[in-house]
């Protein structure tokens, strides 16, 4: 069971860092990405580790049983404040779960209601492996921290480049600024690319990164002074001078800071702005002068070098915020549209919904007729999208799981002492302010595959850091 525990635990650790690379194998391909069946290599790695993690909990299970006692749990390195949370949070994932059931029976395509229904139980298979599984946090952030400078370093570099490549190994498309349905800035004489990395809208990108920049925050205000950075990999150790390692954290989050703005994702931005408003308010709170100055130091050096990008880019900012040129007026009109659209699916299918990944299939055959497929497309909200697909109670408690998580960061942060380990419990708070940013915003986190095991895997940090007494590195 030693191994086993050790092969889901690096099993893990490679699958949050592939995770952003969108290998698969397009099964059947559909008139738009939202009606494709496609199988990804991410999907087969996650699998491989669910049934590991099964035959594990199963054998621990039968020793327990067989002998009678308390097996050692393998997690030793945390320990968990109150089972009796995390029981709960279990009934609103179940609650979502057979609400998404329920709806598969309404949908017009239900092998397509199926198929989108398995996205979920493969982001809720994710979650439960981040809230149960033994592995080491640090380790695991660190590595989805390695995947996200991958994805920011290709992003900047389409930026500068203007070009991009298609690569089906790696699941990235070949995107064009000349060419019509790239996302792009556009001035009135010019057409810029802006940043994708290897995922599939600039939007995307942004996200991913506001959260690596969140996390890396927490890393480098937490981060221990005058001790040596250890890091493991099976048996092989690594080992940093704290300073030297302190200084990549820097240059990653600049690096990172860089790759948001050459995305030019207008939800990225904001989400960014109310996660670190919400962190500067829970800090200046806690009255903990050494960490104000830390975070202050953070927040003016991204401003400098915000500032310095803006004076390189202030044309394509503008045209981008202003909501003034041509693409960003029809962005406007075209978001204003497909909530009508939402608005007419809701209310004469408010109750169960109209099948769990039938939205652009039911606004195709019941609103607007015979229109080009890529007109189609899910509402830019995730909350009215989840409404609209699987009914006001799978709305009902997609919320609760959010408030319930929100409350109990709360009750966790003010009702105990903030020593050092809880200020990574801050965080919380402020990834979930950008999340609800983003979801309100945008309709990716429940629409398309990498957003919906992005999402869980999010989730499951947050409630997995949650419950953690304390973290022994």
């Amino acid at each position: 069971m030693k191994y086993l525990n050790k092969i889901i635990e690096y099993g893990l650790y490679l699958l949050v860092f592939l995770l952003p690379i969108q290998t698969r194998w397009i099964i059947k391909a559909g008139e738009t990405e939202y009606s494709t069946y496609s199988l990804y290599g991410t999907d087969i790695l996650l699998l491989v580790i669910l049934a590991l993690f099964f035959i594990l909990k199963f054998s621990i299970f039968n020793f327990q049983f067989s002998n009678n006692f308390q097996l050692i749990n393998f997690q030793t390195k945390r320990k968990i404040q109150n089972t009796k949370y995390k029981i709960q949070i279990w009934w609103f994932v179940l609650g979502l779960i057979l609400v998404s059931v329920v709806s598969i029976f309404f949908g017009l395509d239900k092998i397509l209601a199926l198929y989108k229904f398995g996205w979920l139980i493969l982001g809720i298979g994710l979650f439960w492996l981040i809230v149960s599984a033994s592995y080491n946090r640090l380790k695991l952030i660190y590595v989805f921290l390695a995947g996200v400078f991958l994805q920011a370093i290709l992003g900047i570099w389409q930026f500068l480049t203007q070009t991009s490549f298609a690569n089906k190994w790696l699941g990235i498309a070949l995107h064009n600024p000349s060419d019509l349905g790239v996302s792009v800035v556009e001035t009135i004489s010019e057409r810029w690319l802006r940043a994708y990395g290897g995922l599939d809208y600039p939007n995307m990108l942004g996200c991913v990164i506001v959260i690596g920049i969140l996390l890396l925050i927490g890393q480098i205000i937490v981060m221990k002074q005058g001790s040596n950075f250890q890091f493991s990999i099976f048996n092989f150790k690594i080992i940093f001078n704290a300073r030297i390692f302190k200084i990549m954290l820097w240059l990653l989050l600049l690096i990172f800071v860089t790759a948001l703005f050459f995305s030019f994702s207008r939800t990225a931005w904001l989400g960014l702005v109310v996660g670190l408003v919400v962190i500067i308010i829970l800090v200046k709170i806690t009255k903990n002068l050494v960490l104000q100055k830390q975070l202050a130091k953070i927040v003016l050096a991204m401003g400098v070098l915000i500032f310095l990008l803006f004076s390189q880019c202030q044309n394509l900012v503008i045209a981008r915020v202003s909501g003034e040129g041509r693409l960003e007026s029809k962005s406007i009109a075209e978001r204003t549209n497909l909530y009508q659209e939402c608005w007419h699916l809701i209310k004469n299918n408010w109750l169960v919904g109209v099948g769990i990944g039938n939205y652009t299939l039911t606004t195709r055959n019941k609103i607007f007729v015979n229109q080009a497929s890529y007109s189609y497309q899910p509402v830019h909200n995730t909350f009215f999208l989840i409404w609209s697909e699987i009914g006001i109670f799978g709305l009902i408690f997609f919320v609760g799981l959010f408030f319930y998580i929100l409350i109990s960061n709360f009750q966790i942060i003010f009702k105990n002492k903030l020593e050092i380990y809880n200020y990574n419990k801050l965080f919380n708070l402020s990834i979930l302010g950008s999340l609800i940013i983003f979801l309100s915003f945008d309709h990716w986190w429940w629409s398309l595959h990498f957003g919906v095991l992005f999402f869980w895997l999010i989730i499951g940090l947050i409630v997995d850091n949650l419950y953690i007494k304390k973290v022994i590195n």
